[in-house]
């Protein structure tokens, strides 16, 4: 687009690129990290439920049993369940020949070496 009003998107998102969010009367369901064990068990392959990891939006450390999971989508979202804003922990999306994923969320994510 070009003239007086041209944009390149950055300053005035489309719907596709804003935050799906709930409300107070409609809120979106979640479940919790649980949920997400078995896709990520197909990338990692070892139990991440333990796992312990930062949330880099808020500082939080916490078992990723207690992020909160949506899973009605193409892929999973992880959301941190001690921010204000549930700020994007991890995001997995599979197709028939490959895993997308995003950790960008997380400081970091310690794992316990097993017995």
């Amino acid at each position: 687009m070009t003239g007086k009003h041209a944009s390149n998107g950055a300053e005035n998102p489309g719907p596709e690129d804003r935050d799906i969010t709930g409300s107070e009367h409609n809120p979106i369901p979640h479940l919790d990290g649980n949920a997400a064990a078995g896709p990520l068990w197909e990338v990692f392959r070892f139990d991440i439920v333990a796992a312990i990891g930062q949330c880099k939006h808020c500082g939080a450390v916490r078992a990723f049993a207690e992020a909160k999971v949506y899973a009605d989508a193409p892929g999973i979202v992880v959301r941190c369940s001690s921010c204000s804003c549930e700020g994007v922990l991890l995001r997995l999306v599979e197709t028939p020949t490959q895993f997308w994923l995003d950790l960008s969320g997380l400081s970091y994510l310690q794992i316990d070496r097993e017995g």
